[in-house]
């Protein structure tokens, strides 16, 4: 996809075989006809109090008529019998004729003549505008819960975000969750189209953080990692509290190296944002442990971080302790940290430091998610290591 100068998040092409095309013109249709009837519902209506739904929906009955004909009701009528005068209104029982001859039972409704005003004012069919917009966020409230979780429900959230664009055709934070459910669907390039006509159709998108999250999770999962940073950069400008944007910034930042600026990213997350989690713990910790490599071994600046890398990682495993990655972590940062520090100012054993190594290996195996090839290769060297150490104090024993 080449994004086009006047806006780098659209792409400038035709839908491919692997967009869902029908779905897409679903979508273009759902946005016009709720626009559309927002526009007649904006027109119609005797009562210019009343304010139309924010964003301009057009809910309620098509008809407006439910208990009867809404002219109001019919006249006493005759059948060409009887004498006397009348307006053919009848009071229930009666004599009328339109010429003032004629005989007839006068039976009516008992109800007055409606004017002619009253006849041709259109009904308000606008909802009342508190009603709908509690209508939309509940709608809402149910696609973004279908999205969360270990199983997500992509189709009630399509289903729910739809509904709400019935009652609001302008709602941009609706057609995000149509995207992301598309996304959740592996269907990538119908997100990413759904939210490239988004923003070509919509002003307001443009300074919607989740607009770009979900840009990123895309980009993520169609290998283009530089879109990816750039999207979830974004997103995290227009709202520096995106929880899961500055998550997803930071494994970013972790990827190109750039461990100031994702121990800033996840320090946030872990303390002002109060995100807990053990990946956020984990990352964090691994942050920490490539700022330890800035500085020369045994030294004072680098033992701090290694200490707070160690921190950070058990940290992890108190909020998760089937969390795989922080074993393997704490494996690699016993292998590699020589000299490790201890807590009293000094350094760890040798030996020590590995045998600890070669024990968060073995957890990690028995880790769901484990990789096998992963750490047959770790243990093989801290194995080696552990040998080699063996050997040298015996050595030295012997001597």
């Amino acid at each position: 996809m080449t994004p086009t100068q006047e806006n780098p998040w659209v792409a400038d092409r035709q839908a491919g075989p692997g967009v869902a095309t029908g779905m897409l013109a679903r979508v273009r249709r759902l946005l016009a006809i709720a626009a559309l009837s927002a526009a007649v519902a904006a027109c119609g209506g005797k009562d210019k109090g009343k304010s139309t739904t924010p964003g301009g929906g057009g809910g309620g009955d098509a008809v407006g008529m439910k208990d009867g004909d809404p002219l109001g009701g019919t006249g006493g009528t005759g059948d060409g019998s009887g004498t006397g005068t009348g307006d053919g209104t009848g009071d229930g029982t009666g004599t009328g004729t339109g010429d003032g001859t004629g005989t007839g039972d006068g039976t009516g409704t008992g109800e007055p003549t409606p004017t002619l005003e009253e006849k041709f004012t259109p009904p308000n069919l606008d909802p009342d505008p508190e009603d709908a917009r509690s209508t939309v966020q509940g709608h809402l409230r149910t696609a973004r819960d279908a999205l969360r979780g270990d199983t997500p429900d992509p189709d009630l959230a399509i289903k729910e975000a739809k509904a709400a664009l019935t009652v609001d055709g302008t709602n941009v934070d609706a057609v995000v969750i149509l995207a992301h459910a598309y996304y959740h669907k592996r269907l990538y390039d119908t997100a990413e189209t759904v939210l490239d006509m988004l923003l070509k159709d919509r002003q307001a998108a443009k300074k919607n953080a989740s607009v770009y999250y979900v840009y990123g999770l895309v980009y993520d999962k169609t290998s283009e990692p530089k879109k990816a940073e750039l999207a979830y950069k974004t997103a995290v400008e227009l709202d520096p509290n995106h929880k899961s944007a500055l998550v997803n910034f930071g494994v970013h930042q972790l990827i190109n190296k750039q461990y100031e600026a994702a121990i800033d990213t996840y320090e946030k997350l872990t303390g002002q944002l109060g995100v807990g989690t053990a990946e956020t713990w984990n990352s964090l910790g691994a942050a920490y442990r490539g700022r330890s490599g800035d500085y020369d071994p045994g030294s004072g600046p680098r033992a701090d971080w290694l200490l707070k890398a160690e921190t950070a990682f058990k940290r992890s495993l108190s909020a998760d302790k089937n969390y795989g990655p922080a074993y393997y972590n704490l494996g690699l940062l016993y292998l590699d940290a020589d000299p490790f520090p201890s807590p009293d100012g000094g350094s760890l054993d040798t030996l020590v430091r590995l045998k600890k190594a070669k024990t968060y290996f073995e957890e990690y195996k028995n880790m769901p998610g484990v990789d096998i090839k992963l750490f047959d290769a770790r243990m093989k060297d801290v194995s080696k290591l552990i040998t080699r150490e063996e050997k040298k104090r015996k050595k030295k024993g012997d001597s």
